[in-house]
Formats: C-alpha cells, structure tokens, sequence
C-alpha cells in the first residue's frame, strides 16, 4: 500500500510539472540595438506617386540665361508594379505616367524665337512688357527603380527615368499696353527620347525628396542650347 501511495504521488508531481512548463511565456527582449518594423506581407501591389521638382540647367550656353526657380517640373507616375522577391527589403518597381518640365529665361528682356530651325535668343522688340520666356515640353515617362529599406521610415531607391518627350515648344508670353500675347512656336529640335538618372531618399510611405540627372542634353545637336539639367524636389 506505501508502494502504492508513493508511486501515485510521483505520477502526480510529474504530469502537474509538465502542464506548468505548458504555460510559461516566451520571455521577453528588451535589446535597445534590436528594432523591427513591418514590411509589407504581398510580394506585389501597384501604387501611385508624383514628383515636384525645380529644374537647374547645366552646361549652359553663354546665350542663354535660365532662371533655376523659374524652372520647375511636375510629374505623375499613374501606375507603379512594385515586386519584392525574397528579400523583402528590396522592391524592383517599374511605371508609367506623364511629367511636364519647363526652363524659363531669367529676367524679362529676352525672348526665344526659331531662326532656320535653330532656336535661338534675342532682345526683346518695341513696347513689350513682362516678358517671359519658356521652353515647354510634355512627356510620357517610364520609371524603372530599385528600393532598398533600411529602417521603418528610411529607404533609398536609384533608378532611371526614360523620357519620350512627344510636346514641345517654346512660349514668349508679353503684355503691349492693355494687351496680353502669347506666341507658341513648335517644331523646336527636341530630342524624341531621353533618360534620366533618379534617385529618391524615402522618409515615410508617402513622403521623399529626389534627385533627377540629365545627362542627354535636351536639344538635338545644331537645333538648339546643348545643356543638361540637375532636379531637386519633393516625391509624393
């Protein structure tokens, strides 16, 4: 009967210490050098972004004179595929949208105008004023990127931007007493396609600053000022 009891207690002590090791909770870390952050759980999804940006030629000709922040441009990326593989720290994104850009000549005396299909500048004529003088143009845009995360609210994405710029002109826009004219010349020598260099500082899902490189001048050899241009703006 001892033998009996003994053996009863022991079973017992047994299956009570097996239910308490059950319930103990994972401990927790309190590492400060150990942070986490969520990273989206599809390997795929689509969004949408836009870029204001002020445009600052380079490699400009002596003739012309454009005015950095009178330059701006404006771009809406309508479709962006954003792919994660494995890692999900990385993301290859690939879009399409529109951008319009435009350099303004610094001051009000100047105009542009298309001599023998060169464009070139001259002062301005008779009564004019509030001269202002623009090169437009209008572009379908494909955004080609790769991002890197680095923390919850900082990211860095590098890429390229190609360009088919199918709008272009140049505007002189001037006031004659109570008057107000606009003439719009196209057919100005712009380049069909260009690239960019982009690259992008992500501080928050929705919010950034960029930088855009120019490499290819905007105009066709012999058509137009061979310049390039350096973007800085803000990435919505």
């Amino acid at each position: 009967m001892k033998k009996i009891f003994i053996m009863a207690f022991i079973a017992f002590a047994m299956n009570a210490n097996a239910q308490e090791s059950n319930n103990i909770d994972a401990p927790e870390t309190n590492n400060e050098d150990t942070y986490s952050y969520k990273v989206s759980e599809d390997e795929d999804d689509w969004s949408m972004h836009g870029m204001i940006g002020v445009n600052i030629p380079t490699n400009v000709p002596d003739d012309f004179d454009f005015a950095p922040f009178r330059s701006w441009e404006f771009d809406l990326t309508l479709a962006q595929y954003n792919y994660r593989p494995n890692n999900k720290k990385t993301t290859l994104s690939a879009g399409f949208g529109f951008g319009f850009r435009f350099y303004t000549l610094s001051g009000h005396d100047n105009m542009l105008y298309k001599d023998n299909g060169v464009i070139k500048v001259t002062e301005r004529e008779g009564e004019m004023s509030d001269l202002k003088a623009r090169i437009n143009t209008l572009n379908f845009n494909i955004p080609l990127l790769v991002q890197q995360r680095f923390a919850k609210n900082f990211a860095v994405s590098l890429g390229a931007m190609v360009n088919w710029n199918f709008w272009n002109r140049i505007n002189n826009d001037y006031e004659i007493g109570d008057e107000e004219y606009n003439i719009s010349t196209k057919d100005i020598g712009f380049r069909p396609v260009t690239v960019d260099v982009l690259g992008i500082l992500h501080f928050a899902d929705d919010f950034g600053v960029y930088v855009k490189y120019s490499p290819m001048s905007a105009f066709k050899k012999d058509r137009g000022p061979e310049f390039n241009a350096l973007t800085i703006g803000i990435y919505l």
